[in-house]
């Protein structure tokens, strides 16, 4: 009777596959995706999105059309909150916006509508970490330079609080570096047009970013500007990182406190799921499981990885379930922590 059971078990999982993948593609079938992304065009995110749009609807049951709209705002807030509470929740809208919202969601920031513990997250593009770089007329030669003379850098930022404004003033903290960070710019291709006009001294972002999309602010005829500081607490064998210090290993060289060390890793902790896409609350799961398991698939792509190699990019997808993990580790950050952030914030 046992072994009875355990047949008809093993038969109806066998059968729910196609069944499910069928109701999937019942659903997509003659419809189209919009995928809100939260910052201008020209920008990492938006690079990103435009890079899987193309092969996207190869993988999603029933064949979509994909289109992308662009809805700049907050350092990508506006498309979160607009996703999260007005768009339809049947799987044909999603966001793709920056991680560093969920830190922002972790300090309570005024402006977060949403709750990341209630998104169904779809994929992560990159696993990056932070870094900070100035142009070569700057005055600094090295962080090591910047810090002992102190000079202002002033670096061009999305908006107060997010990852390109976080990321100078904890190395100020931490440090006693001297970056000014100006917010506003709508997207990350205002952002490092600014330091290419000489506009403002630097910028932080990804290194990844600058590896890729920026190389040629880098090196070769247009070079303009150096890498001064990577966060996390190794860095990759890059001629880019040639005597620059990661941020980690630096602190505890340096004695750092444990609460200096964790600021930096906190700061750093969104970009292992950098460039993240996410359907609102309430889709039916089929519908989640599959869009997860197309945008891995599309990342994987060939045509993508060709393009990808093209531009410097090293994707590492992550399936939403992965961020999901990571965004529930972020939202669990301790207390005393998250009070020690936002002082800073406020003060810088």
């Amino acid at each position: 009777m046992v072994k009875r059971v355990l047949v008809l078990t093993v038969g109806l999982l066998l059968l729910a596959g196609p069944a499910w993948a069928d109701a999937v593609a019942d659903f997509y079938k003659g419809k189209t995706i919009r995928i809100v992304v939260g910052y201008g065009p020209g920008g990492t995110t938006d690079l990103t999105t435009r890079l899987i749009a193309p092969v996207l609807h190869k993988y999603i049951p029933g064949g979509p059309r994909i289109v992308v709209q662009n809805k700049a705002g907050g350092g990508s807030a506006l498309a979160a909150n607009t996703v999260f509470n007005n768009e339809r929740r049947d799987g044909t809208v999603m966001a793709g916006i920056s991680s560093s919202l969920v830190m922002k969601q972790a300090r309570g920031v005024a402006g977060i509508k949403f709750d990341g513990r209630k998104f169904n997250w779809v994929a992560s593009a990159f696993r990056a970490n932070s870094a900070c770089a100035v142009r070569t007329d700057a005055g600094v030669k090295s962080f090591a330079d910047a810090v002992k003379t102190k000079k202002q850098l002033i670096v061009s930022s999305f908006d107060k609080g997010g990852l390109s404004h976080l990321e100078p003033i904890i190395f100020n903290a931490v440090f006693g570096a001297n970056f000014k960070a100006v917010t506003g710019f709508p997207s990350g291709g205002a952002q490092r047009l600014a330091v290419k006009n000489g506009e403002v001294n630097g910028f932080c972002t990804t290194f990844q970013t600058m590896a890729s999309t920026e190389i040629a602010m880098f090196e070769g005829a247009a070079k303009c500007c150096r890498v001064l500081i990577i966060a996390g607490a190794t860095k990759e064998d890059h001629p880019l990182l040639k005597g620059v210090p990661a941020a980690e290993a630096l602190a505890k060289e340096q004695g750092k406190s444990k609460d200096e060390i964790a600021m930096l890793r906190a700061m750093n902790a969104t970009n292992q799921i950098s460039i993240v896409h996410t359907l609102p609350p309430g889709v039916p799961m089929d519908r989640v499981e599959a869009m997860r398991d197309a945008f891995v698939k599309a990342y994987n792509d060939p045509q993508v990885q060709a393009l990808a190699k093209k531009q410097n990019r090293n994707l590492q997808p992550r399936r939403g379930d992965g961020v999901a993990k990571i965004v529930g580790e972020l939202l669990n950050t301790p207390k005393p922590l998250m009070d020690q952030l936002k002082a800073l914030i406020a003060k810088g």
